[in-house]
């Protein structure tokens, strides 16, 4: 009786250590930081010293998960072709679901919020990401999309033939130059 709760127990921490899991630290420069209710991080809390730029924002969290570039490529990759009203031509962009990241890191929120580099956010659904292929584009046109454009990465919404519900769509969730999603 004793060994058979012991086996239990012992497959319910086996089970638990699974479901929480730290990511594989990244060996390039950090492009995004997921922080709040996760549960696979590979990195502490915020240091006042080196994440200066966090600090300025009035961003703090005890723990993170940090993607560099090929992490992110690692991932699985979707390619999306956008055309925008206001665009003088349609734009192939690759990279992750926007859920896939999510879910690398162990996303257990109910709501995200994406930021950008200059402190913007815009909520995003949940449900958006279950009904849409959303992305977190790397790339556009073949090219990775740098800072000072709309890099390192990009939240694309699949505005096109295929979904005309996302013709009038709200553009504030089209987050661009992000480099933080706050899951809560």
């Amino acid at each position: 009786m004793l060994r058979a709760l012991l086996a239990a127990v012992v497959a319910i921490g086996v089970a638990v250590s699974a479901q929480a899991a730290d990511l594989a630290k990244p060996k390039g420069a950090v492009v995004l930081t997921v922080h709040g209710a996760i549960a696979n991080t590979n990195r502490g809390a915020l240091n006042e010293f080196d994440d200066a730029f966090f600090k300025f924002g009035n961003v703090s969290f005890d723990t993170a998960a940090s993607f560099d570039l090929a992490m992110l490529e690692k991932l699985p990759q979707k390619t999306l072709t956008v055309k925008y009203d206001t665009w003088p031509k349609a734009y192939t962009f690759r990279g992750p679901l926007l859920a896939d990241v999510l879910k690398a890191a162990g996303s257990k929120g109910k709501t995200i919020k994406v930021f950008a580099i200059d402190g913007y956010g815009a909520e995003i659904p949940l449900t958006d990401l279950a009904q849409y292929p959303v992305l977190l584009a790397l790339k556009a046109d073949g090219n990775y999309l740098g800072l000072g454009g709309r890099g390192p990465t990009w939240v694309v919404y699949p505005r096109d033939d295929r979904h005309p519900g996302l013709k009038a769509h709200d553009d504030a969730k089209w987050v661009w130059s992000a480099i933080r999603i706050q899951v809560d």
